[in-house]
This record gives C-alpha cells, structure tokens and sequence, in this order.
C-alpha cells in the first residue's frame, strides 16, 4: 500500500509540473532554442559529469573501508542511478547496496548505513553551496529560510547519527526495554538492526568522515563545472555562482517524489532557477530538456556496460535487491 502512494505521488507530481511546463509555452522558439545551442560544450560537459560520478564511487569507497575498488564502485554507482532513470521507486539504491554486497566483506547494514550518510552529507554540501551564493541571486528570501531550516536539521541529525553509534550500547539498552512490550521475536530483530546500522555508522570517523567530506565537495565542484559548461552553450553570459545556484536547486528538486528519471520534476526545477536568474521559459526549458536527455542516455550506457562488467540483468538486480532488504528483516531467524 504504502508504495502505491509513493508511485501516485510521483506521477502526480511529475504531472503538475510539465503541465505548469508547458502552460503558455511557445513550442516553435523552444524548438528554435534547442536547434541554435553551442553544443561544443557537451564535451567538457560529459566529461565532467562523468568525473563527478567517478568521484561518487571513490567517496562511497572510503565509507565501505577501501573493501571495493575504485573502478568497480564507478560501474556499480552508473548501474543504479540507470536503475533509477528505468524503474520506480529509486530501486537503484536498493541495487547498489546488493551489487556491493557481492563478491566482498561488505555487508548489507554497512552498504545501507554508509548510503545513507552519502545522501546526508550531499544535502549539507548542496545547501551550504546556496548560502554561498544566495546574497548573489535576486528574490532569494523564501529559499534563504527553507536552506537554513534543512541544513540545520540534516546536521543535527548527522551529529546525533554518531553520537548513538559512539554510545550504541547504552541506547541499545533503553531500546531494549522500549522493544520489550513487542515480543522477543520482533523486538529482537528491530534490536540487531539498530545494533549493526549503528555499529556500521560508528567504523566511519574520524579520518574517514574527513576523506568522504573531501570526497563530496570533489563530486559538487565536477556537478558544477559540468552544469556551467552545458549553460554556457544556450546561455552565455551566466557567472559560475549562477551554476551552483542552479545546481543546487536542481539537486534539491530532484530529491522530490516523481515518475523514474524525475521526468517533470528536473525540468521544472532548472527552469524555475533559471527564472529567479532572468532566463525566459523557452530557453530555460531547452537547456533542461539537453540535459537531461544527455544524462539520462550517458548513463543508459555507462550502466549497461556496467551490467555487463558485473554479469547480471535488471531484473536479477531487482530481486536480489529486494530479497537482500528482507534477509535483513530476518537475521535473527536464520541465526
């Protein structure tokens, strides 16, 4: 039930925003916009975008304690956002976790905990990326306040992440009595996954939180660059503080419930932070639409080659993705 909401509200938001896309749209200056870019620029822009990915993997790498080299963690983090791009409900996440699990010593609470903290310390880089430069972009007030209202919260919940890790055994005690009133049953298997998140969370400090946070800042700087080329090919005169503002906000829009490839939602969003930059909607939306086409068809083919370098099909990531978040659930039952 509750992934059939998730799968409605994706569709309707995806829905509401090409329909506010396409209200009012001239079709033939979108389609004269799109014929009259500079494509020159996808080059550095592929490149870049790519290095950003590569960048992923080596940032995941640190997290998993170096158990996976670089090049296989690159094909394995092109392999799910392909995942995401062609399936619901981000099924990539739940595909990468598997993918890393084989042929290692990761284990399936490491790859989920260590997952988790990427995609915080991606919130915190994006937002701090904003107030960068928000005194620099026109009519920011509302985003200003939603910035530091989430980045406030996403930090408070990183420092608490290790904090409960570093005391896991006394806050597993008060667990303990918490999970008591449920049965030895379920409160033990709730017990053991608090115990091994936690106990995963924890082995990542110190030299390593440093060396991921290094690492992510290293993924943004090539987000950036890659989103400034590919502008300076429809809108020349944009600064580079304009890219980070809308890189940033297209991360953050595309964090929101949508059909697979955020079809909608990621046009909506650039388009919407390049108006706050004064670009009309046909140019905007053209940029978009490159964009994400090239992306999207980018990682069609990096992820297949990824596939095929790790010997598997979607759909045996699918169920063994599926299969291993239930193995989990049941630890206790198999010990």
């Amino acid at each position: 039930m509750k992934k059939r909401w998730q799968l409605l509200l994706g569709v309707l938001f995806s829905l509401v925003a090409i329909l506010v896309l396409f209200r009012g749209l001239e079709i033939d200056e979108l389609a004269s916009e799109i014929a009259k870019a500079n494509y020159w620029w996808l080059i550095p822009f592929i490149i870049l975008e790519t290095l950003s990915l590569w960048a992923r993997g080596m940032r995941w790498r640190v997290l998993l304690e170096e158990k996976l080299g670089a090049t296989r963690l690159f094909w394995i983090t092109n392999i799910s956002y392909h995942l995401s791009n062609i399936l619901p409900l981000r099924i990539g996440e739940l595909g990468r976790v598997y993918l890393v699990t084989r042929k290692s010593e990761v284990t399936g609470m490491q790859a989920l905990s260590t997952a988790l903290l990427e995609r915080m310390l991606d919130v915190v880089i994006v937002f701090i990326m904003l107030f960068l430069v928000l005194p620099l972009i026109p009519e920011h007030g509302l985003v200003t306040s939603m910035s530091y209202l989430i980045v406030g919260s996403v930090i408070i919940l990183i420092v608490s992440l290790f904090v409960i890790a570093s005391k896991r055994k006394t806050v597993a005690k008060v667990m303990g009595l918490m999970t008591q009133r449920l049965g030895a049953r379920i409160g033990g298997v709730i017990n053991d996954a608090f115990d091994k998140f936690f106990e995963s969370i924890d082995i990542v400090r110190g030299r390593r939180v440093v060396l991921a946070g290094v690492w992510c800042i290293i993924v943004w700087i090539f987000s950036v660059l890659a989103t400034y080329s590919l502008l300076l090919g429809f809108v020349p005169e944009l600064q580079l503080y304009d890219a980070i503002f809308v890189t940033s906000l297209l991360a953050l829009g595309i964090a929101l419930p949508s059909v697979p490839a955020g079809v909608g939602i990621w046009e909506a969003s650039a388009v919407a932070a390049l108006a706050v930059l004064g670009v009309n909607k046909e140019i905007a939306l053209a940029f978009a639409i490159v964009f994400h086409v090239i992306v999207f068809v980018k990682m069609a083919i990096l992820g297949m080659i990824g596939l095929h370098l790790e010997e598997e099909s979607l759909s045996d990531i699918v169920m063994h993705a599926k299969r291993l978040i239930g193995s989990m659930r049941n630890q206790d039952e198999k010990g």
